[in-house]
């Protein structure tokens, strides 16, 4: 890190400061990936180190010694098992974020129900209209926005000397 600092200090600083303003996301998530990582080695890792140095063993075996068509054959059957895997783990997964999906809509229209059974049919009707007009006025809130801005840097394109400068010009960015 010390390479990093006295050689590039622009990229050291980038490097210290860049997660900074997203710390409050990121260290929760780093917290959650070590514990992970720490029940693994407590607690799975034990029981999965005989497989794992059994295939490291027998791997390493079939490829340092000439190829023969048993190696090749159990290769083969490697690539295809762990495929075959790989495609469970991925529906496996497809399957969980379409169970996170359906449930969080259930209960969004749950909840809806609730409150308009709690509210009644005319004053959510009411509270409805009143969300409805203050996300119309966001909405125009940020064209007026976005029109001022576009309109201010059409000023300023229209202040830039006209020139035959060829190419980049001093201090024209990187």
């Amino acid at each position: 890190m010390d390479l990093l600092e006295e050689n590039f200090p622009q990229l050291f600083y980038l490097y210290s400061t860049y997660y900074t303003p997203y710390a409050t996301y990121i260290y929760p998530l780093r917290r959650a990936l070590l514990l992970t990582q720490s029940y693994f080695y407590q607690y799975a890792f034990p029981t999965l180190y005989p497989f794992y140095a059994l295939t490291l063993r027998l791997l390493s075996s079939v490829l340092t010694e000439q190829p023969s068509l048993a190696s090749l054959a159990l290769l083969a059957i490697l690539l295809l098992v762990s495929l075959k895997l790989m495609d469970i783990l991925r529906r496996t997964i497809i399957s969980w974020i379409a169970f996170v999906i359906r449930m969080t809509m259930y209960a969004s229209v749950m909840l809806l129900g609730v409150w308009v059974y709690q509210r009644g049919l005319e004053q959510s009707l009411e509270d409805l209209g009143w969300i409805l007009g203050y996300f119309a006025g966001l909405g125009e809130q940020g064209q007026r926005m976005g029109h001022a801005k576009a309109a201010g840097r059409a000023n300023e394109a229209r202040r830039i000397p006209k020139g035959n400068h060829r190419g980049r010009t001093r201090g024209a960015g990187w």
